[in-house]
C-alpha cells in the first residue's frame, strides 16, 4: 500500500520557500526528515511523498520533484541547480518501494539533468552525476508483453557519469567507474560481471579500459577546487 504523504498543497508553498530556519521548520512538521546544517533552496515538490536530507546534505535551487514516493539524501550530499526528477505513479499503488530516488553520502548531481524515479535510481557513496543533461530512465515499455515495468539503476561508489549519458532500467556503472560523455548504459547481460575502476564509454556503453588511480576517489570533500591554468590557448591576438 502507499505511504502516506506530507499534505500536497502545504508541502508546495514550504518548498518553494527561500532557506530558512523557518523552512526546515516547516518540512520537519510535515513529516519529512530533516538533519542539521541542511541547505535547502526554492524548489517545485509536487505530489510527492516524504523526504530524508541527512546532516549537511543540499538540494539547491529551481529543482522540480514530481510524483515521486520518497527522495533520500545522505550525509554531505548534493542536488544543483534546474534537474528534473519525476516518476509515473500507477507503479506506487503495487509498491511502496519504487518511485524512489536515494543518494548516498557524498554523492551528487550537478545542473540540468532528468531522473525518470518510476522504479529506483541509487547514487552510491561519493559518486557524481557530471556534466549537464544526462537523462535516468528507469521503466520501459515491454512491446512483446505490451506492459511497462519499473527497474533500478545504480551508480556504483566513487563512479561518476559524464556529460549527455544515458542509462536505461537495470543498467549499473560499476565502483571508481567513469561513463564517458554521451554513451548509453543498458542493463548487463545475465551472468555478466563488470569491471571496478573501469572506463566506460559508446553506444551502448562498454568497457574500454582500466583505470589505474585517480585522486578524485580519495578526495576530502565533494567540491573539486579551481586552480590556476596556463591561458596561452584563450589569448586573442
Amino acid at each position: 500500500m502507499p505511504e502516506r504523504r506530507p499534505n500536497k498543497w502545504l508541502s508546495l508553498f514550504a518548498w518553494l520557500l527561500p532557506n530558512s530556519r523557518f523552512k526546515l521548520w516547516a518540512l520537519r512538521a510535515l513529516g519529512n526528515e530533516i538533519g542539521d546544517g541542511v541547505v535547502l533552496g526554492p524548489n517545485l515538490v509536487v505530489g510527492c511523498g516524504s523526504f530524508k536530507v541527512a546532516d549537511g546534505g543540499a538540494i539547491l535551487y529551481f529543482n522540480i520533484f514530481r510524483g515521486l514516493s520518497h527522495v533520500d539524501l545522505g550525509p554531505k550530499s548534493q542536488i544543483g541547480y534546474f534537474n528534473y526528477f519525476t516518476s509515473a505513479p500507477d507503479y506506487q499503488q503495487f509498491s511502496s518501494w519504487v518511485g524512489r530516488m536515494i543518494i548516498r553520502e557524498g554523492a551528487f548531481v550537478t545542473n540540468r539533468h532528468y531522473f525518470d524515479c518510476s522504479g529506483q535510481i541509487i547514487l552510491e557513496a561519493y559518486s557524481a552525476v557530471a556534466g549537464l543533461r544526462s537523462i535516468f530512465q528507469s521503466h520501459e515499455l515491454d512491446l512483446a508483453e505490451n506492459v511497462t515495468e519499473p527497474g533500478r539503476i545504480v551508480v556504483g561508489s566513487k563512479a561518476v557519469v559524464s556529460t549527455g549519458c544515458i542509462l536505461l532500467k537495470d543498467s549499473y556503472l560499476p565502483a571508481k567507474s567513469l561513463l564517458a560523455a554521451g554513451s548509453v548504459m543498458l542493463r548487463p547481460k545475465i551472468g555478466a560481471e563488470l569491471p571496478e575502476s573501469g572506463l566506460y564509454g559508446g553506444s551502448p556503453a562498454r568497457f574500454i579500459k582500466e583505470r589505474d588511480r585517480s585522486d578524485w576517489w580519495d578526495r576530502p570533500d565533494i567540491h573539486t577546487p579551481v586552480v590556476a591554468f596556463d591561458d596561452t590557448k584563450f589569448r586573442l591576438e
